[in-house]
């Protein structure tokens, strides 16, 4: 019997004292059961409050813990009709795409036994909405960067088990909205209306409803040591025979090295996030166990400062990204795990062209778009671009070298590389002190319009905003339409345009695309890697071996 794949569980209590805090760690006693073990180099970066929690790590242990009004159908391009029920079993927007009326699931109840109605879908866009500051905490949680004030004007009770969103404006992703961790439900009768649940106690969480119960969370020191999820057996999809593994534990490692060392070992059963390429070739090597591998959502680009010359001539910023050669970083520098990207939109989500394949690395295009600025094999042009030097962003000083040496390979630009560490980096962003800079980006929620915006974000100071009279003004009006399109053929037509737009200005440039990577045992099944980048633990399982 594999120790990993089932646990026999005595009472044990241990009180842990240290500067970190008190902690009571508990394994309830209980019946051998079946149980995943995964390894991970993540942790939780704040808690887990829906209101404050704005980390892949803390997002994917509240979307195991709880459960919002709509999900995203696994392995899917994440579209409108790739939008599944959750607690709503069924919606209708009216109104223009301005009212949205939710018909909530029946029977479903907290821990407590207190049944789930539309009181909570009020309470937890009321209290996560309008939370500013609270206690020890600065509120800088998801729904204030992502603008849901914006969008939704108010939630009103219709009936017990029917809630009716207001937005200000009509918003095609709204459910893509809804079916993100920020929109998941919250149990009022923990969480209070003015105030954020912190590390007091590690055990008591906003989240309830979803297919697994937070039964420890271990934090030595003050870093995550270990956390323990038990089947919930009030899932609203129990029946469907969710979750398809009774415990999940998930161990942090303090390194990727720690992390491979302990899935060569078949320590865990599971190596999710962070391995390096490297590290994930040589277990493709390894028979003993599997390697999953799914598209991404992360992506990178470079940026121009348009109120740069040469940087304002919409054909040297086609030059440069005619220089670029994807395929090369992707090969050199991330041994093949990533893609090359084509389009603001990851490639797998609902929209994507391939728009920007018409720069593909081509030396002799480079040379007659930089000639007629006098740019040649003698007056070279003189670039500095700059990456970011500490750690934000994946092997961020060897793909600036890939970039300087094909770039530098046309025989007509000569480049000059530049380090910042990250607050350095964002510092001389806001001030719009840099050139030409490399930025990626990791998705709110799955839809494109999450992504069509970076061209002309005020935020990156490329002088090519919204507002810019010879800048984005056209892409804006584009982007705008893509998401108050009321069916899904105008908001294609908006993005497709607006991708083809893009392409041709060129005020960013799409370089790569990440995949999902994850090293199992072989006897583990259910892995599921998608563009949401979702890890649902509950649809996991370990293959009794035929006899």
């Amino acid at each position: 019997m594999n120790k990993n794949q089932t646990i026999a569980i005595a009472l044990i209590v241990i009180i842990v004292v240290g500067a970190a805090g008190v902690y009571l760690i508990m394994f309830p006693p209980g019946p051998t059961v079946p149980t995943i073990v995964i390894g991970t180099t993540d942790s939780v970066e704040s808690n887990l409050d829906m209101a404050l929690a704005y980390d892949y790590f803390g997002w994917e242990m509240i979307i195991a813990l709880s459960s919002g009004l709509v999900e995203i159908e696994p392995g899917s391009e994440a579209g409108a009709e790739d939008i599944e029920p959750a607690l709503a079993t069924d919606w209708i927007a009216t109104g223009g795409g301005t009212i949205w009326d939710f018909e909530l699931r029946e029977n479903v109840t907290f821990p407590d036994g207190r049944e789930f109605n539309a009181t909570d879908v009020k309470y937890t866009f009321d209290r996560n909405c309008n939370l500013t500051g609270v206690g020890l905490f600065e509120l800088d949680g998801p729904q204030l960067n992502m603008e849901y004030n914006a969008v939704i004007k108010n939630v009103t009770i219709i009936s017990e088990f029917v809630v009716r969103f207001y937005l200000w404006i009509p918003f095609a992703p709204f459910l893509q909205l809804m079916s993100c961790a920020a929109s998941y439900m919250v149990d009022r009768a923990v969480a209070p209306m003015d105030a954020l649940l912190g590390y007091a106690n590690t055990t008591q969480t906003p989240c309830a409803l979803g297919p697994y119960l937070l039964d420890e969370w271990v934090r030595i020191g003050g870093s995550d040591d270990h956390v323990t999820l038990v089947k919930n057996p009030d899932y609203w999809n129990a029946a469907a025979g969710y979750p398809k593994t009774d415990r999940i534990i998930i161990k942090m490692y303090a390194s990727d090295t720690a992390l491979a060392s302990a899935m060569t070992a078949k320590e865990i059963d599971i190596a999710y996030r962070q391995l390096t390429a490297s590290q994930i070739n040589a277990f493709k090597a390894d028979a003993s166990v599997k390697v999953w591998e799914g598209i991404g959502a992360q992506i990178q680009y470079l940026c121009f400062n348009q109120d740069v010359h040469p940087y304002d001539e919409t054909a040297v910023r086609q030059a440069l990204a005619a220089g670029i050669n994807r395929t090369h970083v992707c090969a050199s520098v991330f041994l093949g795990t990533f893609d090359p990207l084509y389009s603001m939109i990851p490639q797998g989500m609902a929209y994507a062209n391939t728009a920007f394949n018409k720069w593909e690395y081509n030396k002799t295009l480079v040379a007659q778009l930089l000639a007629p600025f006098g740019y040649n094999n003698v007056t070279k042009l003189k670039l500095n671009m700059t990456y970011e030097s500490s750690g934000h962003y994946p092997q961020s000083a060897q793909q600036a070298l890939v970039y300087e040496q094909d770039w530098e390979d046309t025989g007509v630009i000569d480049v000059t590389l530049y380090g910042l560490d990250w607050p350095s980096y964002k510092v001389a962003r806001d001030a719009g002190s840099l050139n030409v800079f490399m930025y990626g980006w990791y998705p709110d929620f799955i839809d494109p319009d999450n992504y069509e915006f970076l061209p002309f974000a005020a935020w990156l100071n490329m002088g090519y905003n919204s507002t810019y009279p010879a800048g984005g003004i056209a892409q804006y009006n584009l982007w705008v339409q893509g998401r108050s399109a009321t069916n899904d053929t105008a908001r294609q037509a908006a993005y497709v345009a607006l991708q083809n737009l893009q392409a041709d200005e060129c005020s960013v440039v799409p370089l790569w695309q990440s995949s999902t990577v994850a090293v199992s045992k072989l006897s583990i099944k259910g892995v599921v890697l998608d563009i949401t980048v979702n890890w649902r633990n509950w649809l996991l399982y370990i293959e009794t071996p035929t006899t």
